[in-house]
């Protein structure tokens, strides 16, 4: 064998094992809320979001972002969306395909804090602002400057809404909200957990 099929049989064994704890964690909770392996992907729109949970794990190291992945599967088909809004179901776990634990605690932070964006008849409560900017530094250990960075590289996401146009080099974090994706991830994840409690 050449080093080079030596590499390529390494990182495919590193590859397996990566996946797998990710996997096992997954189906241990599926079985948790009465949901078999087969039923996880019976049909062509769970088939789908299963191969999109599998893109998330792919660049997911952390525990808590796969128990979030998880749960949101989970709850998407609990719920009933996976099978009847099946591209909102999608769409809200390809959405935590690459974020990081730092990512999900500030989106959850912001969730906490009921940082919501608003449709144009509504007001923007900003009642919440203050107890997450002064959460930033107390539980995440994060400056404005840095959050701001951070949130900008949310709207990826589709999760965070851009931040307001600043003057000059202002940081305005406060112009950034979840959105309607958001809610309905955080459903499903609040389904999956309502449902283990």
């Amino acid at each position: 064998m050449s080093g080079t099929e030596l590499m390529q049989s390494s990182v495919g064994l590193v590859h397996r094992s990566f996946m797998e704890w990710k996997f096992e964690k997954l189906l241990r909770k599926a079985e948790a809320h009465g949901l078999t392996e087969e039923e996880l992907r019976n049909s062509d729109h769970r088939f789908a979001l299963y191969m999109r949970v599998g893109r998330a794990f792919e660049i997911c190291s952390e525990v808590e972002v796969v128990d979030y992945i998880a749960d949101a599967m989970i709850g998407g088909i609990r719920c009933g969306d996976a099978d009847k809004r099946p591209d909102f179901a999608q769409m809200a776990i390809s959405a935590l395909n690459g974020v990081t634990k730092t990512e999900l605690n500030l989106i959850l932070l912001m969730h906490e804090h009921g940082l919501w964006g608003t449709t144009d008849e509504e007001i923007l409560d900003e009642s919440g602002f203050e107890g997450f900017q002064a959460s930033l530094g107390n539980y995440l250990g994060l400056n404005d400057l840095s959050a701001s960075a951070i949130l900008n590289g949310l709207t990826r996401t589709g999760l965070v809404t851009p931040q307001a146009s600043g003057v000059g080099n202002a940081v305005n974090i406060q112009g950034n909200r979840l959105t309607q994706l958001a809610r309905d991830l955080f459903k499903y994840v609040d389904y999956a957990r309502r449902l283990t409690t």
